[in-house]
Protein backbone atom coordinates (compact mmCIF):
# COMPACT_ATOMS: atom_id res chain seq x y z
CA UNK A 1 0.00 0.00 0.00
CA UNK A 2 2.88 1.97 0.79
CA UNK A 3 4.39 1.74 -2.46
CA UNK A 4 1.43 3.30 -3.99
CA UNK A 5 1.00 6.17 -2.40
CA UNK A 6 4.62 6.69 -2.87
CA UNK A 7 4.02 6.55 -6.55
CA UNK A 8 0.66 8.26 -6.43
CA UNK A 9 2.88 10.85 -4.61
CA UNK A 10 5.32 11.20 -7.55
CA UNK A 11 2.93 11.81 -10.47
CA UNK A 12 0.45 14.38 -7.90
CA UNK A 13 3.87 16.10 -7.97
CA UNK A 14 4.43 15.66 -11.52
CA UNK A 15 1.04 17.44 -12.57
CA UNK A 16 1.58 20.09 -10.00
CA UNK A 17 5.03 20.59 -11.94
CA UNK A 18 3.29 20.95 -15.31
CA UNK A 19 0.00 22.72 -14.28
CA UNK A 20 2.57 25.59 -12.38
CA UNK A 21 4.45 25.51 -16.17
CA UNK A 22 1.43 25.96 -17.88
CA UNK A 23 -0.74 28.30 -15.45
CA UNK A 24 2.33 31.27 -15.68
CA UNK A 25 2.47 31.10 -19.29
CA UNK A 26 -1.16 31.57 -19.53
CA UNK A 27 -1.09 34.19 -16.57
CA UNK A 28 1.49 36.42 -18.37
CA UNK A 29 -0.62 35.79 -21.52
CA UNK A 30 -3.38 37.23 -19.89
CA UNK A 31 -1.57 39.97 -18.50
CA UNK A 32 -0.36 41.02 -21.96
CA UNK A 33 -4.23 40.93 -23.14
CA UNK A 34 -5.64 42.80 -20.58
CA UNK A 35 -2.77 45.37 -20.86
CA UNK A 36 -3.29 45.57 -24.56
CA UNK A 37 0.58 44.85 -25.33
CA UNK A 38 0.18 42.53 -28.65
CA UNK A 39 2.62 39.30 -27.88
CA UNK A 40 3.47 39.00 -32.21
CA UNK A 41 5.17 42.02 -31.80
CA UNK A 42 6.36 42.37 -28.45
CA UNK A 43 7.33 38.72 -28.40
CA UNK A 44 10.89 39.45 -26.65
CA UNK A 45 8.92 41.37 -23.70
CA UNK A 46 6.08 38.58 -23.51
CA UNK A 47 9.33 35.92 -23.47
CA UNK A 48 11.64 37.55 -21.13
CA UNK A 49 8.78 38.16 -18.52
CA UNK A 50 7.77 34.64 -18.70
CA UNK A 51 10.98 33.46 -18.22
CA UNK A 52 11.98 35.73 -15.11
CA UNK A 53 8.73 34.44 -13.42
CA UNK A 54 8.81 31.09 -14.52
CA UNK A 55 12.84 30.35 -13.14
CA UNK A 56 12.08 32.55 -9.90
CA UNK A 57 8.37 30.42 -9.35
CA UNK A 58 10.79 26.92 -9.82
CA UNK A 59 13.45 28.06 -8.14
CA UNK A 60 11.30 28.50 -4.72
CA UNK A 61 9.37 25.18 -5.65
CA UNK A 62 13.16 23.62 -5.82
CA UNK A 63 13.98 24.97 -2.37
CA UNK A 64 10.64 24.08 -0.68
CA UNK A 65 11.24 20.07 -2.53
CA UNK A 66 14.58 20.36 -1.27
CA UNK A 67 13.83 21.17 2.45
CA UNK A 68 15.39 18.50 4.87
CA UNK A 69 15.15 16.10 1.59
CA UNK A 70 18.08 15.49 -0.96
CA UNK A 71 17.79 18.67 -3.39
CA UNK A 72 15.57 18.04 -5.74
CA UNK A 73 17.49 19.81 -8.90
CA UNK A 74 21.26 19.55 -9.20
CA UNK A 75 23.32 23.04 -9.34
CA UNK A 76 26.63 21.92 -8.99
CA UNK A 77 29.29 23.31 -11.24
CA UNK A 78 29.52 21.21 -14.48
CA UNK A 79 33.49 21.33 -14.93
CA UNK A 80 35.34 22.44 -18.18
CA UNK A 81 35.45 19.00 -20.00
CA UNK A 82 31.78 18.72 -19.30
CA UNK A 83 30.61 21.86 -20.76
CA UNK A 84 32.30 21.41 -23.65
CA UNK A 85 30.92 17.98 -24.35
CA UNK A 86 27.53 19.71 -23.73
CA UNK A 87 28.20 22.20 -26.20
CA UNK A 88 29.51 19.60 -29.22
CA UNK A 89 26.21 17.27 -28.57
CA UNK A 90 23.70 20.62 -28.85
CA UNK A 91 25.43 21.06 -32.64
CA UNK A 92 25.32 17.24 -32.70
CA UNK A 93 21.22 17.41 -31.88
CA UNK A 94 20.95 20.04 -34.28
CA UNK A 95 22.35 17.39 -36.96
CA UNK A 96 19.67 14.99 -36.03
CA UNK A 97 16.92 17.05 -36.34
CA UNK A 98 17.96 18.51 -39.29
CA UNK A 99 17.91 15.17 -40.94
CA UNK A 100 14.84 14.50 -39.33
CA UNK A 101 13.64 17.33 -40.97
CA UNK A 102 14.73 16.32 -44.22
CA UNK A 103 13.32 13.07 -43.96
CA UNK A 104 10.26 14.41 -42.39
CA UNK A 105 10.15 16.97 -46.32
CA UNK A 106 10.31 13.53 -48.13
CA UNK A 107 7.69 11.77 -46.28
CA UNK A 108 5.57 14.77 -46.71
CA UNK A 109 5.47 14.83 -50.88
CA UNK A 110 3.34 11.39 -50.46
CA UNK A 111 0.95 12.53 -47.68
CA UNK A 112 -0.79 15.80 -47.27
CA UNK A 113 -1.35 15.81 -43.76
CA UNK A 114 2.63 15.58 -42.91
CA UNK A 115 3.03 18.44 -45.60
CA UNK A 116 -0.16 20.47 -43.79
CA UNK A 117 2.33 19.87 -40.29
CA UNK A 118 5.38 21.11 -42.13
CA UNK A 119 3.57 23.95 -43.18
CA UNK A 120 2.24 24.93 -39.69
CA UNK A 121 5.86 24.28 -37.89
CA UNK A 122 7.51 26.84 -40.03
CA UNK A 123 5.27 29.54 -39.29
CA UNK A 124 5.28 28.75 -35.62
CA UNK A 125 8.97 28.87 -35.39
CA UNK A 126 9.17 31.66 -38.11
CA UNK A 127 8.43 35.14 -35.88
CA UNK A 128 7.92 37.16 -38.62
CA UNK A 129 5.15 34.74 -40.08
CA UNK A 130 2.29 36.93 -38.74
CA UNK A 131 3.82 40.23 -38.41
CA UNK A 132 6.05 42.17 -40.46
CA UNK A 133 9.90 42.70 -38.97
CA UNK A 134 9.71 46.55 -39.11
CA UNK A 135 6.93 46.41 -37.07
CA UNK A 136 8.86 44.91 -34.23
CA UNK A 137 11.23 47.73 -32.46
CA UNK A 138 15.05 46.50 -32.42
CA UNK A 139 14.59 46.25 -28.58
CA UNK A 140 12.25 43.76 -28.01
CA UNK A 141 14.21 42.06 -30.90
CA UNK A 142 17.28 41.90 -28.35
CA UNK A 143 15.15 40.59 -26.21
CA UNK A 144 13.73 38.20 -28.31
CA UNK A 145 17.27 37.07 -29.19
CA UNK A 146 18.42 37.13 -25.60
CA UNK A 147 15.29 35.10 -23.90
CA UNK A 148 15.45 32.27 -26.88
CA UNK A 149 19.19 31.92 -26.28
CA UNK A 150 19.13 32.46 -22.48
CA UNK A 151 16.55 32.61 -20.93
CA UNK A 152 13.96 29.90 -22.28
CA UNK A 153 16.56 27.17 -22.01
CA UNK A 154 16.93 27.98 -18.47
CA UNK A 155 13.28 27.69 -18.11
CA UNK A 156 12.54 25.10 -19.56
CA UNK A 157 15.62 22.59 -18.28
CA UNK A 158 14.25 24.00 -14.64
CA UNK A 159 10.96 22.46 -15.27
CA UNK A 160 11.64 19.47 -17.23
CA UNK A 161 14.77 17.94 -16.45
CA UNK A 162 15.09 19.77 -13.06
CA UNK A 163 11.97 19.52 -11.38
CA UNK A 164 9.79 16.90 -13.69
CA UNK A 165 12.31 14.35 -14.67
CA UNK A 166 13.66 15.18 -11.19
CA UNK A 167 10.10 13.74 -9.29
CA UNK A 168 10.09 11.31 -11.46
CA UNK A 169 13.52 9.82 -10.52
CA UNK A 170 11.82 9.59 -6.72
CA UNK A 171 11.00 6.29 -7.96
CA UNK A 172 11.85 5.02 -11.22
CA UNK A 173 14.95 4.91 -12.77
CA UNK A 174 17.17 7.40 -15.01
CA UNK A 175 15.97 6.03 -18.34
CA UNK A 176 12.47 5.69 -17.60
CA UNK A 177 12.33 9.03 -16.11
CA UNK A 178 13.89 10.51 -18.80
CA UNK A 179 11.31 8.95 -21.36
CA UNK A 180 8.57 10.05 -19.19
CA UNK A 181 9.69 13.55 -18.75
CA UNK A 182 10.71 13.44 -22.71
CA UNK A 183 7.10 12.76 -23.27
CA UNK A 184 5.70 15.60 -21.08
CA UNK A 185 8.19 18.01 -22.56
CA UNK A 186 7.11 16.71 -26.51
CA UNK A 187 3.20 17.34 -26.14
CA UNK A 188 4.09 20.34 -24.48
CA UNK A 189 5.62 21.61 -27.73
CA UNK A 190 2.44 20.86 -29.62
CA UNK A 191 1.00 17.42 -31.50
CA UNK A 192 2.83 18.10 -34.56
CA UNK A 193 5.99 17.62 -36.44
CA UNK A 194 7.78 19.60 -33.69
CA UNK A 195 6.56 16.52 -30.90
CA UNK A 196 9.10 13.87 -32.48
CA UNK A 197 12.16 15.91 -32.11
CA UNK A 198 11.43 17.12 -28.90
CA UNK A 199 10.63 13.68 -26.91
CA UNK A 200 14.60 12.63 -28.75
CA UNK A 201 16.18 15.76 -27.19
CA UNK A 202 14.36 15.70 -23.64
CA UNK A 203 16.00 12.34 -23.47
CA UNK A 204 18.84 12.92 -24.79
CA UNK A 205 19.13 16.32 -21.93
CA UNK A 206 17.82 14.38 -19.24
CA UNK A 207 20.29 11.74 -19.54
CA UNK A 208 23.26 14.40 -19.84
CA UNK A 209 21.71 15.66 -16.87
CA UNK A 210 21.54 12.64 -14.68
CA UNK A 211 25.30 11.47 -16.00
CA UNK A 212 26.67 15.15 -15.34
CA UNK A 213 24.96 16.03 -12.25
CA UNK A 214 24.74 19.02 -12.83
CA UNK A 215 21.21 21.24 -14.67
CA UNK A 216 24.12 23.55 -16.04
CA UNK A 217 24.97 20.92 -18.91
CA UNK A 218 21.30 20.27 -20.04
CA UNK A 219 21.62 24.29 -20.04
CA UNK A 220 24.32 24.65 -22.41
CA UNK A 221 23.45 22.22 -24.87
CA UNK A 222 19.66 23.92 -25.05
CA UNK A 223 21.19 27.40 -25.15
CA UNK A 224 23.21 26.24 -28.22
CA UNK A 225 20.45 24.48 -29.82
CA UNK A 226 18.02 27.40 -29.44
CA UNK A 227 20.86 29.69 -30.96
CA UNK A 228 22.35 28.34 -34.16
CA UNK A 229 18.65 26.39 -34.41
CA UNK A 230 16.49 29.55 -34.93
CA UNK A 231 18.12 32.84 -32.39
CA UNK A 232 20.77 33.95 -34.68
CA UNK A 233 18.19 34.24 -37.78
CA UNK A 234 15.96 35.37 -36.60
CA UNK A 235 17.84 38.32 -34.93
CA UNK A 236 19.27 38.64 -38.41
CA UNK A 237 15.76 39.09 -40.02
CA UNK A 238 14.43 41.68 -37.65
CA UNK A 239 16.07 44.65 -40.10
CA UNK A 240 18.81 46.21 -37.48
CA UNK A 241 21.78 44.87 -39.69
CA UNK A 242 19.72 46.20 -43.01
CA UNK A 243 18.40 43.28 -45.38
CA UNK A 244 20.40 40.17 -44.74
CA UNK A 245 17.90 37.89 -46.18
CA UNK A 246 20.54 36.19 -48.93
CA UNK A 247 23.24 35.95 -45.98
CA UNK A 248 20.84 34.39 -43.36
CA UNK A 249 19.48 31.74 -46.28
CA UNK A 250 23.00 31.00 -46.99
CA UNK A 251 24.53 30.88 -43.28
CA UNK A 252 21.59 28.65 -42.62
CA UNK A 253 22.63 26.44 -45.47
CA UNK A 254 26.41 25.61 -44.25
CA UNK A 255 25.05 25.93 -40.79
CA UNK A 256 23.07 22.85 -41.01
CA UNK A 257 26.33 20.98 -43.03
CA UNK A 258 28.27 21.89 -39.76
CA UNK A 259 25.43 20.34 -37.79
CA UNK A 260 25.51 16.98 -39.28
CA UNK A 261 28.76 16.61 -39.35
CA UNK A 262 29.17 17.36 -35.74
CA UNK A 263 26.47 14.07 -34.67
CA UNK A 264 29.27 11.35 -34.81
CA UNK A 265 31.56 13.86 -32.33
CA UNK A 266 28.61 14.36 -30.29
CA UNK A 267 27.65 10.66 -30.32
CA UNK A 268 31.56 10.23 -29.00
CA UNK A 269 31.04 13.50 -25.88
CA UNK A 270 27.81 11.57 -25.29
CA UNK A 271 29.32 8.49 -24.64
CA UNK A 272 32.44 10.35 -22.54
CA UNK A 273 30.03 11.79 -20.24
CA UNK A 274 28.52 8.32 -20.09
CA UNK A 275 32.03 6.59 -18.99
CA UNK A 276 32.93 9.59 -16.60
CA UNK A 277 29.72 8.84 -14.78
CA UNK A 278 30.61 5.08 -14.79
CA UNK A 279 33.69 5.62 -13.35
CA UNK A 280 32.57 8.15 -10.27
CA UNK A 281 30.08 5.48 -9.66
CA UNK A 282 32.45 2.85 -9.61
CA UNK A 283 34.98 5.32 -7.52
CA UNK A 284 32.35 5.60 -4.73
CA UNK A 285 31.09 1.74 -4.81
CA UNK A 286 34.15 1.24 -2.00
CA UNK A 287 33.44 4.07 0.39
CA UNK A 288 29.95 2.25 0.46
CA UNK A 289 30.96 -0.76 0.81
CA UNK A 290 33.12 -0.09 3.98
CA UNK A 291 29.96 2.64 5.46
CA UNK A 292 27.48 -0.50 5.66
CA UNK A 293 30.36 -2.40 6.95
CA UNK A 294 30.72 -0.05 9.85
CA UNK A 295 34.28 0.65 8.65
CA UNK A 296 35.59 4.66 9.58
CA UNK A 297 36.93 6.28 6.42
Amino acid sequence: MKNVIDYLGVFFRAVIVVLLFVLIQLTVAWGFIFAGVDTDIYHGLFSTVYGIITTAVFVVYHLVRSYKRDRLIKFTTPGTLNSLAAAVIGFGLLGLVTLYMVAAGLISQYFAPVADELTEYSEHINRYSDVEAATVPYWDSVLDFFAAFLLIPLVEELVFRGALFGEFKCKFNAVISSVMSALVFGLMHGVSVHIGYALMCGIVLALLYHYTGSIWTSVIVHSVFNLIGNAIFTLLKSGMFGDMSAAVDQASLHASVIEIICIVPAVAAFILVYRNYKDRKDDMAPDVDKIEAGVSI
